[in-house]
C-alpha cells in the first residue's frame, strides 16, 4: 500500500509511535523513525528492521527536537537529501504534560507542553507540506486525544494542546487541499503503552469497564487508522477526525454506574 512512499513518524522510537512506524513499514514504506536522541532512534530503527526482515519496508533513523525550528528544518532537509522528500507525515511526538494541577502549574510548563504538542506539529507539517507539493501531493495525519473533548484532571496543558491539534488539522486541511495534500486526525482513547503496564490490576479492570468494547487500543490499532487516512482508500477524506477508542466516547457512564 505504501511501496515507494517516504513516511516520517515523529516520536516513533518507542510506544505508540513505534507501533505506527511498524505498520507503515509492514505496508512497504520507507519510514523515518524519529526521536530526540539519535542513539535511541538508531536502536529503534534497527529493531524495526530486524522484525520486518524481507517482508517490510526500510527504517531510517532521524533525530530532532520538534519544538525547535532549526532542528526540524535540518531533519526535513536530511530526509529530502536522502529520499527526495516526504509523501506522508504522521505527527505523533508528544509531551504527556504530567505532574501539575492547573493552579500550581508554571506557565513555563504550559509553554513546554504546547511547544511539542502543537508548535511541533505545525513546524513539521509546514516543512513536510512544502516537500509534498514538490512531489505532487501527500498526506498528513495528526495524532490527537479524546481528552480534548472529555477532559481528565491535572492535564490542562496537554488537553489544551490536543484541542489545538484538532483545530490545526481542520485549518491546514483547507489551505493544503489545493496542493493535493490531505490532512486528518486520529483520536485515540486509552492506549496500551509502558505506562499501562505500570497500572495495578484493579486500575486496569476499572479502565476496561469504561470501554464498551472492553479493551484498550494498541499501537497497531492507531497505526492502522493512520495508514488508512494516509492511503488512497481515504482519497476524498480531509479535515476529519477518526475516533479509535473502543467506544469510550459514546458511553455516558460505565455499566457499573447508575444514572
Amino acid at each position: 500500500m505504501f511501496q515507494g512512499k517516504n513516511v516520517l513518524v515523529t516520536g516513533s522510537s518507542r510506544n505508540t509511535g513505534w507501533g505506527i512506524a511498524k505498520v507503515f513499514g509492514d505496508y512497504g514504506a520507507t519510514v523515518f523513525v524519529h526521536g530526540r536522541s539519535l542513539a535511541q532512534v538508531e536502536e529503534a530503527a534497527a529493531r524495526l528492521g530486524r522484525q520486518a526482515g524481507s517482508r517490510g519496508g526500510r527504517y531510517v533513523p532521524v533525530a530532532a527536537d520538534v519544538a525547535c525550528e532549526e532542528d526540524v528544518r535540518r531533519a526535513l532537509a536530511l530526509i529530502e537529501a536522502r529520499a527526495g522528500g516526504l509523501d506522508v507525515l504522521v505527527n505523533n511526538a508528544c509531551h504527556l504534560g504530567l505532574g501539575h494541577g492547573f493552579l500550581d502549574m508554571p506557565i513555563a510548563f504550559f509553554d513546554e507542553v504546547l511547544a511539542v504538542n502543537l508548535r511541533g506539529y505545525a513546524l513539521c507539517a509546514q516543512r513536510a507540506a512544502r516537500q509534498m507539493i514538490a512531489r505532487g501531493g501527500g498526506a498528513i495525519v495528526n495524532i490527537g486525544s479524546n481528552t480534548a473533548d472529555r477532559v481528565i484532571p491535572n492535564r490542562a496543558a496537554y488537553i489544551a494542546s490536543k484541542g489545538g491539534v484538532e483545530s490545526l488539522t481542520r485549518a491546514i486541511a483547507v489551505e493544503l487541499a489545493q496542493h493535493g495534500i490531505r490532512v486528518n486526525c486520529v483520536i485515540p482513547g486509552y492506549i496500551r503503552t509502558e505506562r499501562w503496564d505500570d497500572l495495578s490490576e484493579e486500575d486496569k479492570q476499572r479502565r476496561w469497564k469504561n470501554i464498551p468494547l472492553g479493551k484498550e487500543s494498541t499501537a497497531g490499532d492507531i497505526g492502522e487508522a493512520a495508514a488508512f487516512l494516509a492511503s488512497s482508500k481515504a482519497g476524498n477524506i480531509t479535515g476529519s477526525s477518526l475516533l479509535v477508542s473502543g467506544g469510550i466516547d459514546i458511553q455516558l457512564v460505565p455499566p457499573d454506574c447508575s444514572v
